[in-house]
Formats: structure tokens, C-alpha cells, sequence
């Protein structure tokens, strides 16, 4: 009965249902924007280092250099699953905001038509996540140095693609131009950029990976 209640709230005032999703989102993201994140990433590199230094030349590691290792790795671990959970929602409220347009889309008790689709009647396809290209944009990156224009990012990861996408993902878009794999690949770009794996200053059209990364 209570929860019957509470859904009858959320549907006569939805701005209390945005309100809870905003709050949610922003608990967790408390763990995605710790600021010492960076600076816990840069401690476990040195400290690997120093260990990978010592083993090599024979001399014991102390326990606590172990330990504060593990420690740092754990926590970025746990970052790792912020950020995926944080991915996971974007995908699936990007789903929920396709449900809500079509619906709102009715007019005088039936749904306007469909405009006409260059690649037929509109189904309910599967597609990868955005997270399924972040190891093709990293891959093709890598192969062009580090830097490269969109187009050439695109034209690699295309090469790299091909017979791995799935039926939404060769979808056109709105503008009945832009494939979906495409426009999947840019969400993905700029998660990317906001976790700092891909530089935020580079000049428009340039996409580049940080140094370290």
C-alpha cells in the first residue's frame, strides 16, 4: 500500500521524481569527484615503481610499502565502479528519455506519424553501451600517436568495429545522417574526458589521450 502511495506522489507532482533521481546521482558521484583521486592514482604508480625497483635489485620490500599499495589500488577500484555505475545509469535514462518523447509525441488520442526512416521501420534493436568503445578510441588513438582529428579517430575504430557492432548501432539518428555507433562513441569521448583519460584542452575536432594514460 505504501508503495502504491509513493508512486501516486511521484505521479501527480514528477518534479518530486527528478528530484530524487538528481539526489541519487549525486550521492553517488561523491566517490567519482574526489578530488584526490588523481593524486591517489599518482601514489600507487610510484609506489608500483619503487617496488618494481627494489625486486630488482634484490632487496625486501618493507611490508608497509606493500600494504599501502594494496590499500590505494583498492580505493581506485572502487572509483572504477563509481564510474561504471554513473555509465550505466546515463544508458539507461538515455533509454527512459526515448520512452518519454515517443509518448509525448500522442496528439488528439493517437500517435503522430512516424517520419519515413532510411533504414525502415524503427525496432527495438540492441546496441553496445557506451563504455564497449572506450578501448577502441584509446586503441586508435595510440596508433596515430596520442592525437588525432575525430575523423580519423572515427575511420579507425570503424576498421577495428567491423563485425562487432550490433543492429542499433548501425541506426541513423534523428538528422537521418549520423550512424548511432557514432554518436554512442562521443558520449563515451566525453566520459572519457571527464575522468581525465582524455585531455579537455585540446583544439576543437582534436581528440587526445593524457600523458600517463
Amino acid at each position: 500500500m505504501s508503495d502504491r502511495f509513493d508512486i501516486e506522489r511521484f505521479v501527480k507532482d514528477p518534479g518530486l521524481l527528478v528530484k530524487l533521481c538528481k539526489d541519487v546521482i549525486a550521492l553517488i558521484d561523491t566517490g567519482a569527484a574526489d578530488p584526490s583521486s588523481r593524486e591517489k592514482e599518482a601514489q600507487l604508480r610510484e609506489i608500483a615503481r619503487s617496488i618494481e625497483r627494489l625486486e630488482k635489485m634484490g632487496v625486501p620490500v618493507p611490508d608497509v610499502l606493500r600494504a599501502e599499495k594494496t590499500k590505494l589500488a583498492a580505493a581506485m577500484g572502487m572509483q572504477g565502479d563509481v564510474n561504471q555505475t554513473l555509465r550505466e545509469l546515463a544508458s539507461e535514462f538515455e533509454k527512459i528519455a526515448t520512452k518519454i518523447r515517443s509518448m509525448s509525441s500522442r496528439e488528439n488520442g493517437g500517435l503522430r506519424p512516424k517520419k519515413k526512416r532510411l533504414y525502415g521501420p524503427r525496432s527495438p534493436l540492441t546496441k553496445n553501451p557506451h563504455g564497449f568503445y572506450r578501448e577502441y578510441i584509446i586503441s586508435a588513438l595510440k596508433k596515430s600517436g596520442g592525437r588525432a582529428r575525430v575523423a580519423d579517430v572515427m575511420a579507425e575504430m570503424e576498421l577495428q568495429l567491423n563485425g562487432k557492432l550490433l543492429p542499433g548501432d548501425l541506426e541513423l539518428r534523428k538528422d537521418g545522417k549520423t550512424v548511432g555507433w557514432r554518436n554512442t562513441a562521443q558520449w563515451e569521448r566525453f566520459i572519457m574526458v571527464k575522468e581525465g583519460i582524455l585531455r579537455s584542452d585540446s583544439p576543437d575536432g582534436i581528440w587526445e589521450l593524457n600523458n600517463g594514460k
